[in-house]
């Protein structure tokens, strides 16, 4: 039944048991001003049954431009409110204040998430300073305004005002509170987009209750992009009448990625403050290779046509708005999404499927991580502009190392800062930043029972939860692309999953923490395009891989490339094969994709698994190798198609 059926319930009716910490929330909108305030979207937004209305159309933003992450390099409408929520936890246990902050926007990297814990630091008193860390997650929300590759740095700036004003409130309206958490299982609207078809379905719920029975905030973990209505266009008969208003003419009439919105997680926090009140945090999780709605079944849900699994849709079941289609996309495909997630969350916390905390055991650990940048095309982005100091890549410089050759592992102290200096390389003819390693970090929280590992980039479900149950012997069950495009079965190596180091109740992986690395893909699973095609002509690739200098038609495994970077003596070709190789290696990331490969033309790095692996090792203490769950079923009926193709 659609949340909004349900009467809003604001007070819990009893004092809460367990143990006493102090919490505090905030939240700021940073939707692009219009003549210096939002009192634009006071005409009102789309409402939840429109299917094509992409809302308040805008001639011009404050701030200039404002590109859609992911999408349209001008946004135009303005669908629903975009905003940053910070929940700031404490505990008697601990001097530590925890300031947990989640945003409805693409990606924050680490140098720009830096720049809003500097800005929290000087607005608070130094006796502070030594104690608040500040937790960084975004939503990945490819629906909110672009703070990746083609950044409006006057909005940035704001963006990081409000997001660090927000943190500073949340501390200050820190009160006593009791804490419960839950943990339950939610699918509908996600799916996984590529072998081995492997989702996570763990929903997580942390709700801060205060002394007088009022929920201050409620935090949800689960697994999917907020990419609702990615790539997809309303019709242009429903936009005419915007698009005369703000001078749009032509083929420029359309609102395909030009609107702004939270997505489904905006939906979710609607419904949950209607429920609840307080602020409404989401952090995604194992959103890796691909977790997606793309190809997900979403209906009206009904008595008539329930929930089930969530997974496959009932039959005769209505898609969206009444559609036959259940995968048609529209708006509402996006809030019955919301609409779902936040009543899974309802039956959970109203149901008591979670626990009061009953420990007041608050910490927070950190593992630094010291990466090779495989990705020339990262390195290209990264170089900085004379004339106005900024990068293609993130709103502020992100920081390289230059390093000896050879295998490593490096740490900073092996290497030496780039400077910000680039290079020009021949071959392609472009500018590159000299540094070939960056550096990351894991961070860990553990609040009671519940166990939060902060990953810096996208990570599947197969390195969260781990491989499931019967992968080994059944393998088929999670494949359903040709066989030759992905590492198969006992092929399909990962060295180890995250949550088999947690020994806590709860286990969290929080996707996008405090930093953007792109997806992590194992090594065994890494492929590299072969670019001789490109300059030695069609067909050059295939006769490298029948020669056998290349792994496969297209491309080399990363495990070749990390082999020929770390020791070139190790190629026993001679040229041209030689230079063939070694100039696959170094461009092949970001010349194009191997078939059914666009992931790793996303990776920062084909070493980026083992690094984040041997950090949880790190930051946990504990070391474990194993790659099977055996608490992990990992296959429902309808998820992954049964039997894939083999």
């Amino acid at each position: 039944v659609p949340v909004g059926t349900v009467g809003a319930s604001r007070r819990a009716t009893a004092a809460p048991p367990g143990a006493w910490f102090r919490v505090g929330a905030a939240s700021r909108s940073v939707l692009p001003r219009v003549d210096g305030s939002h009192a634009y979207t006071r005409e009102g937004f789309p409402p939840r049954h429109d299917l094509y209305d992409p809302g308040i159309p805008v001639a011009r933003f404050d701030d200039g431009r404002i590109a859609v992450g992911n999408g349209n390099r001008d946004a135009r409408w303005v669908h629903d409110d975009v905003r940053v929520a910070a929940m700031a936890v404490a505990s008697p246990s601990s001097d530590q204040v925890l300031v947990f902050v989640s945003a409805d926007l693409y990606m924050i990297f680490r140098q720009d998430a830096d720049v809003i814990r500097w800005k929290v630091l000087v607005r608070l008193p130094p006796a502070l300073w030594s104690r608040v860390k500040v937790l960084v997650s975004a939503t990945h929300n490819h629906h909110g305004p672009d703070t990746a590759f083609d950044v409006n740095h006057s909005w940035y700036a704001w963006m990081t005002d409000r997001a660090a004003d927000a943190v500073v409130a949340a501390i200050g309206r820190m009160r006593p509170a009791r804490l419960r958490v839950a943990s339950g299982e939610h699918f509908f609207g996600a799916r996984d987009g590529t072998d081995p078809q492997v989702f996570d379905p763990t929903l997580g719920v942390l709700q801060a209750v205060g002394a007088n029975g009022r929920v201050i905030a409620t935090a949800v973990h689960w697994n999917n992009h907020p990419e609702a209505t990615l790539f997809w266009s309303p019709p242009r008969e429903a936009i005419a009448a915007d698009c005369a208003r703000i001078g749009l003419v032509g083929d420029d009439c359309h609102a395909k990625d030009r609107y702004l919105s939270a997505d489904f997680p905006g939906v979710l926090r609607q419904d949950l403050q209607r429920r609840y009140g307080g602020q409404v945090l989401f952090f995604n999780g194992a959103l890796g290779v691909i977790i997606g709605p793309g190809s997900a079944q979403v209906w009206e849900v009904s008595p008539t046509h329930p929930l089930g699994t969530g997974i496959v849709a009932p039959p005769g079941a209505p898609g969206p708005g009444g559609i036959p289609d259940v995968r048609a996309e529209n708006f509402r495909r996006t809030v019955l999404i919301g609409e779902q997630l936040a009543a899974a969350v309802i039956r959970i916390l109203d149901r008591g499927r979670g626990e009061w905390v009953a420990r007041t055991r608050l910490s927070y650990r950190s593992a630094p991580m010291f990466v090779r940048l495989t990705n020339f095309g990262f390195r290209v982005l990264l170089v900085v502009d004379p004339a106005t100091g900024r990068t293609s890549l993130g709103h502020s410089v992100g920081v390289l190392y230059e390093c000896p050759p050879g295998p490593g592992p490096y740490t900073p102290a092996d290497c030496r800062w780039d400077g910000n200096r680039s290079v020009r390389d021949d071959l392609v003819g472009v500018e590159h930043r000299r540094g070939d390693h960056f550096a990351s970090a894991l961070e860990y929280v553990q609040i009671g029972p519940l166990g939060m590992m902060f990953l810096p980039g996208e990570v599947p479900s197969e390195l969260t939860r781990g491989l499931p149950a019967g992968f080994r012997s059944t393998p088929e069950r999670w494949y359903a692309e040709p066989r030759e495009l992905h590492a198969f079965g006992d092929a399909f190596t990962t060295g180890g999953y995250v949550t088999s180091h947690m020994r806590d109740r709860y286990r969290w992986t929080v996707g996008l923490g405090s930093d953007e690395l792109g997806y992590f893909v194992p090594l065994s699973n890494f492929r590299v395009r072969c670019v001789a095609d490109e300059f030695a002509g069609e067909g050059t690739c295939a006769l490298l891989h029948a020669l056998g200098a290349i792994d496969f038609p297209d491309s080399l495994s990363g495990a070749t490339c990390k082999r020929v970077v770390e020791d070139p003596g190790s190629i026993t070709w001679g040229e041209p094969i030689r230079t063939a190789i070694v100039a696959s290696c170094r461009y092949g990331q970001a010349l194009g994709q191997a078939r059914g490969h666009y992931e790793e033309t996303n990776s920062a790095s084909w070493d980026l698994v083992p690094a984040l692996l041997e950090a949880v090792r790190r930051v946990t203490g504990v070391r474990d190798t194993t790659e099977v769950n055996p608490d992990f079923p990992g296959w429902w009926e309808g998820y992954p198609p049964p039997g894939g193709t083999g």
